[in-house]
């Protein structure tokens, strides 16, 4: 079983990008069947709370126990934090969601912008590169 950890701007591409969206979906299609977990930050559902604020309360209170039946999620922590600010990471959205996928021992980070990890311990790639992987 492999543990993928998922940016902040996957969870955008799936549930809200289309021209992004066809990746995210056979990736999520593939974990199923490739016995894979996947795992995003709390941070990430806040991030996506924010940027939709604007649906209904309903609306986005579905997507938002969606994301949250589909994939596991982490706590960002005080030590988290605190390890963040050591790591190098520039942005500090960024280091936050490294420091998650540490703590949830992740074999691989898949994100659209893999320059924003460039610090990273695990390996780092788009969700096109990781499905060629398989």
């Amino acid at each position: 079983m492999k543990n993928i950890f998922l940016d902040t701007n996957f969870i955008i591409d799936y549930f809200i990008r289309e021209d992004f969206n066809g990746e995210a979906e056979k990736l999520l299609q593939l974990g199923d069947k490739q016995n894979l977990n996947f795992f995003i930050s709390y941070l990430s559902v806040a991030n996506f709370a924010y940027i939709m604020r604007k649906l209904p309360t309903s609306q986005l209170s579905n997507i938002i126990l969606r994301i949250c039946n589909i994939f596991h999620v982490v706590e960002n922590t005080h030590e988290q934090i605190l390890r963040n600010l050591q790591s190098g990471f520039k942005d500090f959205e960024d280091g936050l969601q490294y420091q998650c996928a540490l703590e949830a021992h992740c074999d691989c980070i898949i994100t659209r912008n893999q320059k924003d990890f460039i610090n990273s311990s695990i390996p780092v790639m788009n969700a096109e590169e990781f499905i060629s992987l398989l």
